[in-house]
């Protein structure tokens, strides 16, 4: 199964977005369009940064009257994504990104879940799960920081 290319047939329509995306970076950084650093902060403010706002918006909208409030108060972004059939395969630009996002995430209090994974299909998927953003915003309204 290993010994057979991987084409981006096998991947699904959002698999297929998510590698775009980051091959984007990856040839704008070989370019020198963009540097590794350039690369980590457009996927902080571009992916995590906006997905938690996001999410946060929808949390207040469910809160208004006749709403839901009891939907999910997570959210999940993809950082990165590569062709490969095992974890190690990821590159170092991809675990460099990881890193970067996880310190951040960590020095702004957020509780997550990091997944790693690759794919029986030759997609590794690195994704970050921000969990608890009704009390991370909770937090944030008490200290007068919001």
């Amino acid at each position: 199964m290993y010994d057979q290319p991987v084409t981006d047939e096998a991947f699904t329509a959002e698999e297929r977005r998510w590698l775009a995306v980051w091959d984007d970076k990856r040839q704008q950084v070989a370019s020198g369009a963009m540097s590794t650093d350039d690369v980590r902060e457009w996927v902080w403010q571009n992916k995590v940064v906006n997905a938690i706002s996001v999410t946060i918006q929808r949390i207040k909208r469910s809160e208004w009257p006749g709403r839901d409030s009891r939907r999910t108060d997570n959210t999940w972004v993809t950082v990165a994504a590569e062709r490969g059939h095992a974890k190690d395969d990821a590159s170092p630009l991809a675990l460099q990104t990881l890193s970067y996002v996880v310190d951040r995430l960590t020095e702004r209090g957020h509780d997550f879940d990091v997944d790693l994974m690759a794919t029986s299909r030759g997609l590794i998927v690195i994704s970050i799960n921000v969990k608890g953003l009704r009390a991370y915003m909770n937090r944030r309204s008490a200290t007068g920081t919001a």
